[in-house]
């Protein structure tokens, strides 16, 4: 049965009773590295960007990140969590079980628990919606699960380590190390046949691609999470609709779609195609446009990011290795440009979202205009012809749209993708110096590591000639600084 909504209060209380009984202060922890996740398992056959062969290549929560202070400083404890409608996150007749109940948990975990919920959760959501699924979906799993439990108290030591600024992080890494021993003793188990439902375990890899974009990992180990979510995923969704509450599907597959669309620019589109998002997984997530789905991570604009795998598929088609000329384009490849373009073009957000969601939808739309519009970079073209036009007028409303949204709004928490297509095309050292302010009050804001080897990579960029300007050098650009980070 799922936990009460009571159940979740006291569950959140007691958390708060035991770091007040226990008189232990929050330790100051750190970044960790990334200790690489191979798992095997079937149907798995993404490679992460560093393997690729080498080229040159209703709980309300405020829209504010009230909750949020500078790194280096201790977070006050926030008050009681409002109640949680936990009905829709169901999983089959499992009991719930309260932290006083586990054994091997001590008041370190017991922190960590409350860092999660009073902080890390606010990071992981935008604040699209009041109702934050890594609270609603996430925190009454983890109370039937010891792996997922183990997962979210992994994240949250991820998170605060970062925020703290301290290189030398025991129990960040015991909780990662203890985290990559269960998820591969789970995988072992489903592949057996020993656990026949892979929900934990796909809610699991998604969540540990989240904890490496919180601990800023540079060695692309998220590609190892998203592959092996790609295959659980599709296990998922092959199940009954009776089997999974449809509001924790919808997350699921918003969760995974997410991640995978804009973890697809730090693939070399020279060398492997993506493998990220099939069609049917694109299928899944485009029946949520039909309620006009609103996310926690998407936002509104989930029906953009559905277009990057043809933008991909589409640059991929045009890219050269070097000193080989360019593939002409074909009249299908001129067609599917035109229609690509037009839909960038006539979408447009919900009438119904808040300011700063309209913004970053806007945003998002001038970022997937320049990432078509670069897919025709290596053609020949005038300095002031018409499509340097585009790319200039993309550019100037992006900025634009940027300089309106706060840098410490929660919808931030999801822009890094965004930012580093249009920052990826900057030239002028006044627009660049607009983007790195704005990481780097986000980076103190959220205390996400991903923010910050956002920056780190495009003052790589910002160093670089204009010709290897742009978003379909990015992965050019981790390669040469192997600095392998996704932007979810």
């Amino acid at each position: 049965m799922p936990p009460s909504q009571e159940e979740v209060r006291r569950a959140a209380a007691h958390v708060r009773r035991l770091l007040v009984q226990s008189d232990i202060p929050d330790r100051q922890t750190s970044p960790i590295s990334g200790t690489e996740m191979q798992v095997a398992h079937e149907g798995s056959t993404i490679e992460s960007p560093r393997s690729l062969p080498p080229s040159p290549a209703s709980v309300v929560v405020s829209n504010e990140p009230t909750a949020l202070v500078p790194i280096g400083y201790s977070h006050s404890h926030r008050g009681s969590i409002s109640s949680v409608d936990a009905s829709s996150s169901a999983v089959g007749d499992v009991m719930p079980r309260g932290l006083s109940m586990l054994p091997g948990y001590g008041p370190e975990s017991y922190q960590l628990l409350n860092h999660y919920l009073a902080t890390t959760a606010d990071c992981m959501a935008n604040g699209s919606t009041p109702i934050n699924p890594f609270l609603v979906q996430i925190v009454p799993l983890a109370f039937t699960s010891d792996l997922l439990l183990q997962l979210v108290l992994t994240q949250s030591a991820a998170h605060r380590a970062f925020r703290c600024l301290n290189d030398c992080d025991e129990v960040a890494q015991s909780h990662y190390t203890k985290a990559l021993q269960l998820f591969r003793q789970g995988v072992t188990d489903f592949i057996d046949g020993k656990e026949s439902n892979p929900l934990m375990l796909t809610v699991g890899a998604l969540v540990m691609c989240f904890t490496e974009t919180a601990k800023g990992d540079m060695n692309g180990t998220i590609f190892d999470h998203l592959s092996a979510a790609n295959s659980l995923l599709t296990r998922l969704l092959s199940m009954s609709d009776a089997a999974v509450p449809k509001d924790l599907k919808d997350f699921v597959i918003e969760y995974y779609t997410y991640t995978a669309a804009v973890s697809m620019i730090s693939i070399d589109a020279r060398v492997s195609p993506q493998l990220l998002l099939n069609f049917d997984l694109e299928q899944r997530a485009r029946e949520l446009l039909q309620s006009e789905y609103v996310g926690n991570l998407c936002g509104c604009w989930l029906e953009l990011l559905l277009l990057i795998p043809c933008i991909f598929d589409l640059g991929r088609q045009w890219m050269m290795q070097d000193g080989d000329e360019p593939t002409m384009p074909t009249a299908d490849d001129i067609a599917m440009f035109g229609s690509v373009q037009s839909q960038i073009l006539r979408w447009s957000p919900y009438a119904f979202v808040t300011p700063e969601v309209f913004l970053a939808g806007r945003i998002f739309q001038q970022a997937m205009l320049l990432y078509l519009y670069t897919a025709l970079s290596g053609f020949s073209r005038s300095a002031s012809g018409m499509y340097q036009g585009l790319v200039d007028a993309a550019i100037t409303e992006a900025m634009s749209y940027l300089t309106q949204l706060s840098a410490t709004v929660r919808i931030n928490s999801g822009l890094c993708w965004p930012i580093v297509v249009v920052g990826s095309c900057l030239s002028d050292p006044e627009q660049q110096d607009t983007l790195r302010q704005r990481l780097t009050t986000m980076v103190q804001t959220f205390g996400l590591g991903n923010m910050q080897r956002t920056l780190l990579l495009l003052e790589h960029m910002w160093q670089k000639p204009p010709e290897e300007a742009g978003p379909w050098n990015i992965c050019r650009a981790m390669e040469q600084h192997q600095i392998w980070i996704s932007f979810a």
